[in-house]
């Protein structure tokens, strides 16, 4: 009988994907574990693997369709099979498919250009093929799923006349404001505007407290050295995750996921450390965070940092999250309100550390002091636990010996 390949939920508020390119032809054979088909979703293109050994039999959904998670893609003949083992195909759920390439005589394609400037979800195999043909992605119209750009959307924009051939835009009423870019809520940016929705509606609350980390800042000094060799100059950031992975790990309950009516404590450790990218924002996950040094921790963080910056983030690396970290102290920002990344039930928040006059042993001396808010899920947590676990943050980070043994 025959085994179905299955578009996969790759993290949460994942929806659909677009078949990208199938990686294998009716009657390849295959090897559990093959890479079959390119998907991009909305957060991260991955490839769904085979689940057994056998043969491609069929593909049900073409390159270039979007489809609803859940869907069956094609099917694979294990030994023994034959053609006549395969299902009668299916309709294809899910979202309208890419339309058809658009010939270079037709006008409508120009005149639906988005303006210009305007932000874009471009598929990596787009992006690859508008550079090798010197097109402009601004001005390149995305008629793929969630108004995604395309390969076909690229030919088009390099075959069409000049954009000077084409009817110039009505002007506006000059009662209305002109619009100088538009930016959809779709792909990356809708599915960040979907979760953030979901963690608004969380009674959330935020503690703000702050923690003399002089002796923290003297210690990434000492790094600096100690680090060369391996090519990696220490930062604040390394140590708050080091500090924050004991923290979960002293206190289990701070580890959870809330889902339902049920609280999960969780087994692992797994640190989200949220990071900036030109289409929005990206959470890989350091697992086992507090199993790992703090070079390994600093060395993961680099690697990481540098596929979110290529779009080139797996599965595995974007889930799994146990808790995260957002860090705003490089722009300058003491407190803030994190919002939660559900299901998780907590989330630090890293503001500035800044040279204030303390008073220390009873006299007054310059001292780093940092900013800590941590978010927290009133419906998991409490506030005289959750106040102890960011004191405890605190303190790591105020005595950071436990990080040199």
């Amino acid at each position: 009988m025959s085994a179905p390949i299955i578009l996969p939920q790759w993290g949460m508020g994942m929806n659909d994907g677009e078949v990208i390119k199938w990686l294998k032809a009716v009657g390849d054979p295959i090897a559990k574990g093959d890479q079959l088909v390119e998907i991009e979703s909305s957060k991260v293109n991955a490839e769904v693997e085979a689940t057994t050994d056998g043969t491609l039999g069929r593909i049900d959904v073409e390159e270039g369709r979007v489809v609803d998670v859940g869907t069956v893609l094609g099917h694979i003949l294990e030994a023994g099979d034959s053609e006549g083992d395969l299902p009668d195909a299916a309709p294809v759920a899910g979202s309208a498919s890419t339309p058809a390439p658009v010939a270079a005589a037709a006008p409508a394609a120009p005149a639906a250009a988005a303006p210009k400037g305007g932000k874009q979800i471009v598929t990596p195999r787009a992006r690859r093929l508008a550079k090798e043909l010197g097109v402009d992605l601004a001005g390149v119209t995305g008629t793929g799923p969630s108004g995604r750009v395309t390969e076909d959307d690229v030919k088009a924009a390099n075959e069409a006349p000049a954009a000077s051939a084409a009817p110039a835009a009505a002007p506006l009423p000059e009662s209305v404001v002109p619009v100088k870019e538009v930016v959809k809520l779709t792909g990356l940016r809708g599915t960040i505007a979907r979760r953030m929705s979901e963690s608004a509606a969380i009674p959330s609350v935020t503690l703000s407290t702050t923690a003399d980390v002089t002796d923290a800042v003297a210690f990434q000094r000492e790094l600096v050295g100690e680090w060369r060799q391996h090519k990696i100059r220490p930062q604040y950031q390394d140590l708050v995750i080091a500090a924050v992975a004991k923290a979960l790990k002293d206190m289990p309950v701070a580890n959870a996921h809330l889902v339902g009516d049920e609280i999960r404590i969780l087994d692992e450790v797994n640190v989200g450390v949220a990071m900036a990218i030109p289409e929005g924002l990206l959470v890989p996950v350091i697992k086992n965070a507090d199993q790992k040094s703090l070079l390994e921790i600093a060395q993961e963080v680099r690697d990481l940092a540098k596929k979110a910056k290529a779009n080139s983030l797996s599965i595995d690396e974007m889930t799994n999250s146990t808790f995260s970290i957002t860090n705003l102290s490089s722009y300058n920002i003491n407190t803030f309100d994190p919002l939660l990344n559900p299901p998780e039930i907590g989330i630090l928040g890293v503001g500035t550390v800044e040279e204030q006059p303390a008073v220390v042993d009873g006299e007054v001396a310059v001292r780093s002091i940092a900013n800590l808010n941590l978010a927290f899920d009133h419906r998991a947590w409490d506030g005289a636990p959750a106040a102890e676990f960011v004191r405890s943050i605190a303190k790591l980070l105020s005595d950071p010996s436990w990080m040199k043994a």
